[in-house]
């Protein structure tokens, strides 16, 4: 007669083997003891932040116990260390079976045979692709399903998905702190709704999906809330749509600073490279978190150049033009700038609305168009402002019992409609335009009159009068006590510069009139 084996797992939370004799205990209880034993000493010997890293998630251990012998110390007993991919899994034990090892000798007393396999593919269940997360340093592979006579020792820790081919890959990298939470659907591109103030962008991330390579890397800049995130995670939707079993990955800047920082230190570094630099699809936001990070800088610039040989696509998301972060180095903003920039815009009207009417009709609010119109006509700085809107008006409908209505959305509205809508300072010009261009605070006020300084000041001038209330001569005395008659003919000239498509100079450096005001008036949004 076959003997039965007792598996027990740890549930990606520490190692497990043969339990303590305990008599009249039961196996499962002296397998969770020592499996305790065993994680603590493994954290010991690896150090608690390096063990979270590469085995906090990443490995499930099994113990295979001959069940005449349970609570014995039994020649044969076997530690199972099961890895979601072979990849991860032959690093893993190229780098620490002998820490393994050790653990497992300290908590059981004596040696242990330990045999390292991957996760058997067909009990993995399906992970749903905006859930899939990798760790810091590494792809972290997702746990493989348990047979009934398991026993499953659970720590509080949530598994983390792995990043991989085909319907399990995912894009969507978010740190995952040992905590259970609901994760929102992955945005996608048929959700996105185009207009004159992100089509650029839109058309662009569409190529890219189709024919990836060809526009590799784009690069798309606007200001926060704009829909750049949006863009990116329906990328990797659609591409993984149209490119079955390709890899996809994506990373903020801070997450792939601190992954690789990680590696570096802790040898893991040719895994950090492999997992980024195999991906066909390498997506990277908040590409300015990178300024003056030398050491991170060298290895971006090296994984670009990389997937660039190889004809893969790139992505990368920044907060603002690629004239305004130097800080990047000139030899990876020529790689960038070799690509292809698309910028998006503050959302215009027909978008706002458009954002509006959808996010509604997804939730099952029923709003009326007078309602739609007023909140896009209102919350006019970004989409989150508009989301931000429709939960108020959402939760005030709840709470009175009431369907939603126009005076219904001007009450609950009035006090984010007075912020969205908040008066900018003459000074607040002076200081958005001395930030954006690196003018020195004062010189717009003074009498100099270089060009260097003239040109910012006419500019400032005419943003005087779009965005303030201020009088011509009040505008006119701020700006280095001039006459209302020059505030007159500092509006005209920048009208001109506009119609014309003129380059001026700002500071030490010529900028396109139209985007030298798209600048600062980025600026005065972000306050």
């Amino acid at each position: 007669m076959a003997k039965a084996a007792v598996i027990a797992t740890n549930g990606g939370n520490g190692p497990n083997c043969t339990p303590p004799s305990l008599p009249g205990s039961e196996p499962a209880a002296g397998i969770r003891l020592l499996a305790r034993r065993v994680e603590d000493a493994l954290q010991e010997r690896l150090g608690a932040e390096r063990y979270a890293v590469w085995f906090g998630d990443a490995v499930t251990i099994d113990v295979v116990i001959d069940a005449e012998s349970v609570g014995t110390a039994a020649a044969g007993d076997c530690i199972v260390m099961s890895v979601g991919n072979a990849f991860s899994q032959e690093w893993l034990k190229r780098t620490f079976h002998a820490d393994v090892e050790a653990a497992v000798q300290m908590a059981c007393g004596e040696p242990r045979s330990v045999v390292w396999r991957t996760s058997p593919t067909p009990q993995t269940p399906e992970v749903p692709a905006a859930a899939a997360t990798p760790s810091k340093g590494m792809l972290r592979p997702v746990a493989a399903a348990r047979s009934p006579d398991a026993v499953t020792v659970r720590r509080g820790r949530a598994m983390a998905p792995a990043v991989s081919r085909g319907h399990t890959a995912d894009a969507a990298v978010r740190e995952n702190r040992g905590c259970v939470a609901a994760r929102r659907p992955a945005a996608s591109l048929a959700a996105f709704v185009a207009g004159p103030s992100n089509r650029m962008a839109f058309a662009a991330v569409e190529i890219a999906a189709s024919r990836p390579g060809e526009m590799s890397p784009l690069v798309i800049h606007g200001p926060s809330g704009v829909g750049k995130s949006h863009l990116l995670e329906g990328i990797c939707g659609r591409f993984r749509e149209l490119h079955p079993g390709a890899t996809t990955l994506l990373l903020s800047a801070e997450q792939f600073t601190t992954s690789f920082l990680q590696a570096l230190h802790g040898s893991g570094l040719p895994g950090f490279r492999r997992g980024c630099r195999n991906a066909d699809l390498l997506v990277i936001d908040d590409l300015q978190f990178f300024a003056g990070k030398k050491a991170t800088l060298m290895e971006v610039q090296q994984t670009v150049d990389t997937l660039h040989r190889q004809g893969r696509q790139m992505v990368f998301a920044s907060d603002r033009d690629l004239t305004a972060l130097d800080g990047l180095g000139p030899d990876l903003l020529t790689r960038l700038r070799g690509g292809m920039i698309a910028r998006i815009e503050s959302p215009d009207y027909d978008v706002r609305r458009g954002i509006v009417a959808g996010v509604a009709a997804t939730r099952g609010l029923s709003l009326p168009d007078e309602v739609i119109h007023y909140v896009a006509t209102h919350m006019t700085r970004h989409a989150r402002e508009l989301i931000g809107a429709l939960n108020r008006l959402e939760a005030t409908s709840h709470m009175l019992g009431l369907p939603i209505t126009p005076g219904m959305a001007e009450e609950a509205l009035a006090d984010l409609v007075r912020s969205s809508a908040r008066s900018v300072r003459l000074a607040d010009i002076e200081r958005a335009v001395c930030s954006a261009f690196g003018i020195e605070a004062g010189s717009l006020q003074s009498s100099r009159r270089a060009r260097t300084v003239n040109h910012p000041r006419m500019l400032a001038m005419f943003l005087a009068r779009r965005h303030t209330t201020s009088a011509l001569t009040e505008i006119g005395s701020y700006f280095g006590r001039r006459s209302h008659s020059t505030v007159i003919s500092a509006q005209k000239t920048v009208v001109e510069w506009v119609a014309q498509r003129s380059r001026i100079v700002l500071a030490d450096t010529t900028w396109d009139v139209e985007e030298a005001i798209r600048r600062v008036e980025e600026a005065l949004r972000a306050g």
